[in-house]
Protein backbone atom coordinates (compact mmCIF):
# COMPACT_ATOMS: atom_id res chain seq x y z
CA UNK A 1 0.00 0.00 0.00
CA UNK A 2 2.81 2.40 0.88
CA UNK A 3 4.58 1.63 -2.41
CA UNK A 4 1.38 2.29 -4.38
CA UNK A 5 0.81 5.59 -2.60
CA UNK A 6 4.41 6.66 -3.23
CA UNK A 7 4.19 5.82 -6.92
CA UNK A 8 0.93 7.70 -7.23
CA UNK A 9 2.45 10.75 -5.51
CA UNK A 10 5.46 10.66 -7.84
CA UNK A 11 3.16 10.41 -10.85
CA UNK A 12 1.13 13.41 -9.69
CA UNK A 13 4.26 15.46 -9.08
CA UNK A 14 5.68 14.57 -12.50
CA UNK A 15 2.34 15.30 -14.17
CA UNK A 16 2.11 18.69 -12.48
CA UNK A 17 5.59 19.62 -13.58
CA UNK A 18 4.73 18.69 -17.16
CA UNK A 19 1.54 20.76 -16.93
CA UNK A 20 3.50 23.82 -15.83
CA UNK A 21 5.95 23.43 -18.71
CA UNK A 22 3.24 22.78 -21.30
CA UNK A 23 1.02 25.67 -20.16
CA UNK A 24 3.78 28.24 -19.84
CA UNK A 25 5.06 27.61 -23.34
CA UNK A 26 1.66 27.16 -24.99
CA UNK A 27 1.37 30.96 -25.02
CA UNK A 28 3.87 31.33 -27.85
CA UNK A 29 2.20 28.58 -29.87
CA UNK A 30 -1.04 30.57 -29.98
CA UNK A 31 0.57 33.90 -30.79
CA UNK A 32 0.08 34.33 -34.51
CA UNK A 33 2.43 37.01 -35.81
CA UNK A 34 3.83 37.90 -39.18
CA UNK A 35 7.57 37.47 -39.65
CA UNK A 36 8.08 41.24 -39.59
CA UNK A 37 6.36 41.52 -36.20
CA UNK A 38 8.39 38.60 -34.89
CA UNK A 39 11.58 40.27 -36.05
CA UNK A 40 10.59 43.55 -34.39
CA UNK A 41 9.86 41.63 -31.19
CA UNK A 42 13.24 39.92 -31.46
CA UNK A 43 15.07 43.24 -31.82
CA UNK A 44 13.22 44.72 -28.84
CA UNK A 45 14.06 41.70 -26.69
CA UNK A 46 17.74 41.90 -27.61
CA UNK A 47 17.85 45.63 -26.87
CA UNK A 48 15.97 45.20 -23.57
CA UNK A 49 18.38 42.45 -22.49
CA UNK A 50 21.31 44.72 -23.34
CA UNK A 51 19.79 47.46 -21.18
CA UNK A 52 19.54 45.06 -18.23
CA UNK A 53 23.20 44.05 -18.63
CA UNK A 54 24.22 47.72 -18.83
CA UNK A 55 22.38 48.51 -15.59
CA UNK A 56 23.81 45.62 -13.57
CA UNK A 57 26.87 47.49 -12.24
CA UNK A 58 24.57 50.18 -10.78
CA UNK A 59 22.24 47.74 -9.02
CA UNK A 60 22.83 47.31 -5.30
CA UNK A 61 24.71 45.59 -3.79
CA UNK A 62 27.37 45.45 -6.46
CA UNK A 63 26.07 43.60 -9.50
CA UNK A 64 27.22 40.33 -11.06
CA UNK A 65 30.70 39.07 -10.22
CA UNK A 66 32.87 39.30 -13.33
CA UNK A 67 34.68 36.19 -12.17
CA UNK A 68 31.44 34.23 -12.41
CA UNK A 69 30.53 35.46 -15.88
CA UNK A 70 34.13 34.96 -16.99
CA UNK A 71 33.79 31.23 -16.23
CA UNK A 72 30.28 30.84 -17.65
CA UNK A 73 29.19 29.23 -20.90
CA UNK A 74 26.09 31.35 -21.51
CA UNK A 75 23.83 33.95 -19.96
CA UNK A 76 20.08 34.41 -20.30
CA UNK A 77 18.12 37.59 -19.62
CA UNK A 78 14.33 37.36 -19.31
CA UNK A 79 11.98 40.33 -18.88
CA UNK A 80 8.99 39.32 -16.74
CA UNK A 81 5.28 40.01 -16.86
CA UNK A 82 2.31 38.42 -15.13
CA UNK A 83 -0.49 36.76 -17.04
CA UNK A 84 -3.52 34.60 -16.30
CA UNK A 85 -3.44 31.10 -17.74
CA UNK A 86 -5.04 27.78 -16.83
CA UNK A 87 -2.69 27.87 -13.86
CA UNK A 88 -3.19 30.92 -11.66
CA UNK A 89 -0.97 33.95 -11.63
CA UNK A 90 1.70 32.64 -13.96
CA UNK A 91 4.77 34.74 -14.64
CA UNK A 92 6.01 34.62 -18.23
CA UNK A 93 9.43 36.06 -19.00
CA UNK A 94 10.31 36.25 -22.71
CA UNK A 95 14.02 36.63 -23.17
CA UNK A 96 17.24 35.79 -24.91
CA UNK A 97 20.28 33.63 -24.26
CA UNK A 98 23.75 34.30 -25.63
CA UNK A 99 26.59 31.79 -25.46
CA UNK A 100 30.31 32.34 -25.31
CA UNK A 101 31.93 30.98 -28.50
CA UNK A 102 35.57 31.02 -29.70
CA UNK A 103 34.66 34.00 -31.89
CA UNK A 104 32.87 35.88 -29.10
CA UNK A 105 29.30 35.92 -27.79
CA UNK A 106 26.69 34.28 -30.01
CA UNK A 107 23.70 35.90 -31.64
CA UNK A 108 20.80 35.96 -29.17
CA UNK A 109 18.72 32.77 -29.14
CA UNK A 110 15.14 33.34 -28.06
CA UNK A 111 13.79 31.50 -25.03
CA UNK A 112 11.16 31.89 -22.35
CA UNK A 113 11.35 31.53 -18.59
CA UNK A 114 8.11 30.75 -16.81
CA UNK A 115 6.83 30.24 -13.28
CA UNK A 116 3.42 29.04 -12.24
CA UNK A 117 1.31 26.83 -10.09
CA UNK A 118 -1.70 26.82 -7.78
CA UNK A 119 -1.99 30.11 -5.93
CA UNK A 120 0.35 33.01 -6.44
CA UNK A 121 3.86 32.42 -7.80
CA UNK A 122 6.55 31.41 -5.40
CA UNK A 123 7.95 34.39 -3.44
CA UNK A 124 11.32 33.93 -5.16
CA UNK A 125 9.83 35.31 -8.39
CA UNK A 126 7.26 37.76 -6.98
CA UNK A 127 8.06 41.35 -7.88
CA UNK A 128 10.89 40.46 -10.27
CA UNK A 129 11.21 42.64 -13.36
CA UNK A 130 13.83 40.36 -14.87
CA UNK A 131 15.39 36.93 -14.35
CA UNK A 132 19.05 36.26 -15.14
CA UNK A 133 20.23 32.68 -15.64
CA UNK A 134 23.93 31.87 -15.87
CA UNK A 135 24.79 28.56 -17.55
CA UNK A 136 28.08 27.32 -16.18
CA UNK A 137 28.93 24.18 -18.16
CA UNK A 138 28.26 22.10 -21.26
CA UNK A 139 25.71 19.98 -19.43
CA UNK A 140 23.47 22.96 -18.74
CA UNK A 141 23.81 24.08 -22.37
CA UNK A 142 22.53 20.67 -23.48
CA UNK A 143 19.37 21.18 -21.43
CA UNK A 144 18.45 24.03 -23.80
CA UNK A 145 17.66 21.66 -26.67
CA UNK A 146 14.11 21.36 -25.31
CA UNK A 147 11.88 22.90 -22.68
CA UNK A 148 12.85 21.71 -19.21
CA UNK A 149 11.67 22.28 -15.62
CA UNK A 150 14.11 23.80 -13.17
CA UNK A 151 13.92 20.93 -10.75
CA UNK A 152 16.24 18.43 -9.10
CA UNK A 153 19.55 18.21 -10.95
CA UNK A 154 18.36 20.92 -13.32
CA UNK A 155 17.45 23.35 -10.57
CA UNK A 156 19.22 26.71 -10.30
CA UNK A 157 21.10 27.81 -7.21
CA UNK A 158 21.09 31.39 -5.95
CA UNK A 159 23.85 33.52 -7.41
CA UNK A 160 26.20 35.38 -5.12
CA UNK A 161 26.71 39.11 -5.42
CA UNK A 162 30.04 40.71 -6.14
CA UNK A 163 30.47 41.85 -2.53
CA UNK A 164 30.74 38.26 -1.21
CA UNK A 165 31.72 36.43 -4.40
CA UNK A 166 35.12 35.26 -3.17
CA UNK A 167 33.58 33.56 -0.11
CA UNK A 168 31.32 31.36 -2.26
CA UNK A 169 33.52 31.08 -5.35
CA UNK A 170 34.04 27.30 -5.28
CA UNK A 171 30.35 26.50 -4.79
CA UNK A 172 29.32 28.81 -7.59
CA UNK A 173 31.87 27.56 -10.11
CA UNK A 174 30.84 23.94 -9.45
CA UNK A 175 27.16 24.65 -10.14
CA UNK A 176 25.47 24.02 -13.49
CA UNK A 177 22.88 26.79 -13.38
CA UNK A 178 22.88 30.00 -11.31
CA UNK A 179 19.97 32.42 -10.97
CA UNK A 180 19.40 36.07 -10.10
CA UNK A 181 16.37 38.36 -10.18
CA UNK A 182 16.20 42.10 -10.74
CA UNK A 183 13.90 43.85 -8.26
CA UNK A 184 13.63 47.53 -9.18
CA UNK A 185 17.08 48.84 -8.24
CA UNK A 186 18.36 45.66 -6.61
CA UNK A 187 19.93 42.43 -7.77
CA UNK A 188 19.35 39.30 -5.70
CA UNK A 189 20.33 35.65 -5.98
CA UNK A 190 17.47 33.16 -6.04
CA UNK A 191 17.07 29.39 -5.89
CA UNK A 192 14.80 28.03 -8.63
CA UNK A 193 13.79 24.47 -7.88
CA UNK A 194 10.18 23.49 -8.46
CA UNK A 195 7.97 21.81 -5.89
CA UNK A 196 4.77 19.78 -6.00
CA UNK A 197 2.33 22.58 -6.81
CA UNK A 198 4.61 25.29 -8.20
CA UNK A 199 7.41 25.20 -10.69
CA UNK A 200 9.81 27.00 -12.99
CA UNK A 201 10.71 26.16 -16.57
CA UNK A 202 12.81 27.33 -19.51
CA UNK A 203 12.11 26.54 -23.14
CA UNK A 204 12.99 27.68 -26.67
CA UNK A 205 10.88 30.28 -28.46
CA UNK A 206 11.34 28.71 -31.88
CA UNK A 207 8.41 30.71 -33.27
CA UNK A 208 11.06 33.44 -33.43
CA UNK A 209 14.27 31.44 -33.82
CA UNK A 210 13.13 29.49 -36.88
CA UNK A 211 11.81 32.39 -39.01
CA UNK A 212 14.68 34.64 -37.95
CA UNK A 213 17.66 32.29 -38.25
CA UNK A 214 16.25 29.30 -40.12
CA UNK A 215 17.43 27.08 -37.24
CA UNK A 216 16.37 26.29 -33.67
CA UNK A 217 17.51 28.08 -30.53
CA UNK A 218 20.06 25.52 -29.38
CA UNK A 219 21.59 25.52 -32.88
CA UNK A 220 22.03 29.30 -32.68
CA UNK A 221 23.87 28.78 -29.37
CA UNK A 222 26.15 26.21 -30.97
CA UNK A 223 27.36 28.84 -33.45
CA UNK A 224 25.62 27.38 -36.48
CA UNK A 225 24.44 29.73 -39.19
CA UNK A 226 22.08 29.52 -42.13
CA UNK A 227 23.48 31.19 -45.29
CA UNK A 228 19.95 31.57 -46.63
CA UNK A 229 18.92 33.98 -43.86
CA UNK A 230 19.76 37.63 -43.36
CA UNK A 231 20.11 38.62 -39.70
CA UNK A 232 19.01 42.19 -38.79
CA UNK A 233 22.03 44.14 -37.58
CA UNK A 234 19.92 45.58 -34.73
CA UNK A 235 20.08 42.17 -33.06
CA UNK A 236 23.71 42.81 -32.20
CA UNK A 237 22.83 44.97 -29.16
CA UNK A 238 23.19 42.17 -26.63
CA UNK A 239 26.33 40.72 -28.22
CA UNK A 240 28.03 44.09 -28.15
CA UNK A 241 27.33 44.85 -24.51
CA UNK A 242 28.38 41.36 -23.42
CA UNK A 243 31.56 41.68 -25.43
CA UNK A 244 32.30 45.08 -23.89
CA UNK A 245 31.63 44.06 -20.29
CA UNK A 246 32.28 40.34 -20.10
CA UNK A 247 34.83 39.38 -22.72
CA UNK A 248 37.66 37.03 -21.67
Amino acid sequence: MKTTSLNLSMFRNASWTLLIVATVFAVSAHAQKTDSKRFNDAIKRSEAAAEVINKLPQLSPGGLPKGLIGKSEAIGIFLCKKTDLVIEHAVICPGVISRRLPSGWSWPAFYRFGAGGFGRPDPVIAGATAVILVFMNEESINWLKDAFPLKGKKGAIAGQLRSIWEEKRAEQLNASLIAYVVLKDELAGRNFSGGTFKGFAVGPDNNINKPLYGIKGHEVLSGRSNPATSIPTELSALREVLQNQYSR
